[in-house]
């Protein structure tokens, strides 16, 4: 009986963090201080800090910053689940709509993949207007982006991609859950994780072979996308106001520095500028990660 009393508190704390998170976020920005999170886990606030210094120990990488914003939210569920004794810390986080992992939005990126293939797949095909498109371009690719563009819409995909995924998980989407993740994907349809072109290669093969009787030949890659990308990051770099050798420990160094100073809670007209220091962050980390 008593195991079951302490879970159940466990629970109860748990679910008062996830509350007041709720009612604190905005966009799915948030923060949450650590005396206010001493509250909530019913702490002395001295307590609180030397558990959190001692459970930062394990985590390098975690700044302390006076409490856990929406960046640090892995690190919170880990101590949460560490301080409560817990399993399902993360999809409570994850149901709330307050925070989602890396493993989630691997996923809602896969059914975004996946909704565009079946959808392409099923499609009934217009030869005489993609040959049409074909025989006025030079690059087939061109003309299947022209001929796709025609018939279905990117938003389409992405706002049919975000309602099933919140839908089957049963998230809450009223704390800007809906919102995020629409930036999110916005955010990586241009860079390769999200290539158009990539998702419907098989479209592309097979309807070149309809269309002409032949196996279409891969085309040589293109060095100067490397060119591109070495500008792309030079660029992102000098909104960090950071030099061109910065390491990615820099960059998040920096991105945390900014966010302290933009962020919502603390800059009352910060929260355009935060939603840009998020999406150029993550687009800058991926870059940095592509190069090598």
């Amino acid at each position: 009986m008593v195991v079951k009393a302490e879970i159940s508190k466990s629970k109860q704390i748990l679910g008062d963090v996830i509350f007041e998170l709720q009612n604190h976020s905005e966009s799915l920005h948030w923060f949450l201080s650590y005396d206010r999170l001493s509250e909530l886990m019913e702490m002395r606030k001295e307590d609180c800090l030397r558990r959190i210094y001692q459970f930062r120990s394990t985590k390098p990488q975690m700044s302390l910053s006076g409490g856990f914003n929406e960046i640090d939210g892995e690190y919170l569920i880990d101590f949460l689940a560490a301080e409560l004794e817990l399993e399902d810390v993360s999809s409570a986080f994850l149901k709330g709509g307050i925070f989602f992992g890396e493993r989630p939005l691997y996923e809602l990126r896969e059914s975004y993949k996946s909704l565009i293939q079946k959808t392409v797949e099923n499609h009934r095909l217009d030869k005489e207007l993609l040959l049409l498109l074909a025989t006025a371009t030079v690059d087939y690719d061109d003309a299947v982006d022209s001929y796709l563009m025609d018939k279905f819409e990117i938003d389409f995909f992405v706002q049919r991609t975000i309602n099933i995924f919140l839908d089957t998980r049963k998230i809450r989407p009223e704390f800007g859950a809906e919102e995020f993740l629409k930036e999110y994907l916005n955010a990586l349809i241009p860079t390769k994780i999200l290539n158009f072109r990539d998702i419907t290669k098989e479209f592309r093969d097979r309807t070149y072979y309809e269309l002409f009787g032949r196996i279409r030949k891969e085309k040589p890659k293109k060095r100067k996308i490397k060119v591109k990308l070495n500008v792309e990051i030079e660029e992102l770099l000098a909104f960090f106001d950071l030099e061109a050798d910065a390491k990615v420990p820099d960059v998040k160094k920096k991105f945390k520095e900014l966010l302290k100073k933009y962020h919502p809670d603390i800059n009352k007209k910060g929260e355009e500028m935060t939603k840009k220091i998020i999406l150029k962050y993550n687009r800058l980390i991926l870059l940095m990660g592509e190069a090598g």
